[in-house]
């Protein structure tokens, strides 16, 4: 038991190091700073090593594996929090394409064994994951990683031509038509 979950811990300690060494403190992408993740951390390690030393081993397993699954299901699908901008700017490059293909292969093969052992606790949160990372790569596909399109910002003032686009002074359409 402790040599996957070592090596899972980690890397998974060096992934926080380098998301922390290499995103900015004012970043806009996240909910939240970089300290308050940090902190929340902090904060559900200390709950989960709570519930694991004072609660009996039963009921503090159950409650530390759905939590898992919580945190497992939020892992997997958020990227999906970048829909919004990927959609508007018609580019997903907000999407890691690596990290989609890891999820796919992970919570396909975990949904699998799930589904082997008859294990709702593996199954379903991985037949989510599985869901969520499958969208993630038909936005990848559907909109590529390439440079977003920007919609330009343009005001148009109906009285007067001079403040038309050239397609509009050109006969093409009128401000009216485009209404």
């Amino acid at each position: 038991m402790w040599s996957p979950n070592g090596l899972g811990l980690f890397f998974g300690l060096n992934y926080v190091y380098q998301f922390i060494k290499y995103t900015p403190t004012s970043t806009s992408d996240l909910p939240g700073t970089v300290s308050q993740h940090i902190y929340c951390s902090a904060l559900f390690m200390v709950f989960t090593a709570l519930i694991g030393s004072y609660l009996g081993t039963e009921l503090a397993s159950n409650i530390i594996g759905n939590l898992g699954v919580l945190v497992c299901i939020v892992l997997v699908a958020s990227p999906l929090a970048a829909l919004k901008t990927v959609i508007q700017t018609r580019s997903a490059e907000s999407i890691p394409l690596p990290f989609t293909l890891t999820c796919i292969l992970n919570c396909f093969l975990w949904f699998v064994y799930g589904i082997d052992i008859n294990d709702f606790h593996i199954y379903v949160p991985n037949m989510l994951g599985l869901l969520a990372s499958l969208a993630q790569f038909a936005l990848i596909l559907m909109y590529g990683n390439g440079r977003p399109h920007q919609l330009p910002l343009v005001h148009i003032e109906a009285t007067s031509p001079r403040y038309h686009p050239p397609y509009l002074r050109e006969g093409i359409a009128t401000p009216h038509d485009l209404v």
